[in-house]
């Protein structure tokens, strides 16, 4: 009775220590700023500088297509001189205004060239935005479940530690107490190397995703777990990729783009012609003055270079993107397949890693607690439970984390089809 007594005393007072340090925790953790799903999409969207800089690239684009199509500038030529011969000592003038004019149908194709290359580029502004977005998802998830499970650590040591010290605490001790206090003692020490393990991989996910939110300190992120997600057909699963991925996208206008500058290299050979004005003043004495004017036309004759060069390397580009589009779709669709057939074997885990069987667990474990306090399960069964119920804890963790790997990779293989703002659930939407 006198030892239960102490085993009390002494177990009691590094828990209220503890539950005090966990109290200042929890209230540090309180005091930060919170951010849920849609937030971080949200920021991401809007203040990314990889988002911000594509942009600044297609406007440049634009700029480039309405400079390319302008009209060139007319030159004008001015000549002063004076004619001396027997009978005249007089100045003359001449007058010359050239306007160049492009080939019909030059100036549109050099349009039509920057605006396939726009549309491309705003298929990836697109397609990064979203892509960033999933990234910091995900990372917000690991950052997440990497504090859970050092918090659930954190547990495990203050657990171990008590029982520690209740151990040290026996005035008789056997060689099968010796062996239980070594047990404890060891797995005390594996525990400190998994809460490092853990401490480092909370602060290494923080600092990913605060790659993308740009904080001066740590923030809370409010990320739902996973749960009820249904089962939905793979052939439709694969349509939606194929009519949406923007990779499949940017490819096709990519090819576009290369037809389009295809067509301005054939073009080029085709001769721009230059219409001229001129004046001629001749202030003669004898016999009298002279004044012409007219006009003139100038065409280079392409017959030295007809851009063969030029034509052929366009034709290789083209024919370049066109064998690179036909690797990405079939690469999509089998990245496609690869994450559907992880999504469908980590669904049907949910079941049995749900937050209510968590709480069923850590109930489990309570009542473990209570019981050995009593002296009515021994230390062995004890320890087998606390390490069956970290794994039990770990694989939920870890079957949250890998869902969300592969709900992530099909909201982006599924593109325009599965527009994500924040909503994980997005993709099960037909």
């Amino acid at each position: 009775m006198k030892l239960r007594k102490l085993f009390i005393a002494i177990a009691f007072a590094p828990m209220a220590v503890s539950s005090e340090d966990l109290h200042v925790e929890i209230n540090a953790k309180g005091s930060r700023a919170e951010l849920s799903l849609q937030q971080i999409t949200q920021r991401v969207q809007e203040s990314s500088e990889l988002i911000q800089a594509q942009k600044l690239r297609s406007e440049s684009t634009e700029a480039q297509g309405r400079q390319a199509s302008a009209w060139q500038n007319p030159y004008l030529a001015a000549e002063i001189g004076r004619l001396r011969d027997t009978y005249n000592n007089r100045a003359t003038y001449d007058f010359r205004l050239t306007q160049p004019i492009y080939f019909p149908g030059k100036q549109s194709k050099h349009r039509e060239v920057f605006e396939r290359q726009k549309d491309m580029q705003e298929m990836q502004t697109h397609d990064l935005a979203q892509s960033l977005a999933l990234e910091a998802t995900y990372f917000a998830y690991a950052y997440h479940i990497a504090e859970s499970k050092t918090t659930h650590i954190q547990k495990r040591i203050e657990r171990m530690s008590l029982m520690r010290s209740y151990m040290r605490a026996q005035a008789y001790v056997s060689p099968a107490k010796i062996i239980h206090r070594n047990i404890v003692t060891n797995q005390l020490v594996s525990l400190q190397k998994l809460l490092n393990t853990e401490l480092a991989a909370a602060e290494s996910s923080w600092q990913k995703l605060n790659i993308y939110l740009n904080q001066e300190e740590r923030i809370d992120v409010n990320t739902p777990w996973l749960i009820e997600l249904k089962a939905f057909d793979k052939g439709q699963f694969l349509d939606r990729v194929r009519s949406g991925n923007r990779r499949i996208k940017i490819k096709s206008r990519e090819v576009a783009w290369l037809e389009a500058s295809l067509g301005l290299q054939k073009k080029i050979p085709l001769p721009d012609v230059s219409v001229t004005a001129f004046l001629r003043d001749e202030a003669l004495e004898i016999p009298g003055p002279n004044r012409f004017f007219g006009g003139a036309v100038t065409v280079p004759l392409p017959v030295l270079n007809v851009n063969s060069a030029g034509i052929e390397a366009a034709e290789k580009q083209l024919e370049a993107a066109r064998v690179e589009k036909s690797y990405v779709q079939r690469e999509v669709l089998q990245l496609a397949r690869a994450a559907y057939a992880e999504y469908s074997q980590k669904r049907l885990l949910l079941g049995s890693f749900s937050a209510g069987n968590i709480a069923l667990v850590e109930k489990q474990m309570r009542y473990a607690d209570r019981e050995l306090k009593l002296g009515r399960i021994d230390l062995l069964s004890y320890l087998e439970l606390e390490l069956k119920t970290h794994e039990v804890l770990n694989s939920f963790y870890d079957t949250q984390l890998e869902l969300v790997r592969a709900i992530t990779q099909m909201i982006y293989l599924m593109g325009e089809s599965a527009t994500y703002t924040g909503d994980l659930y997005v993709f099960q939407n037909h």
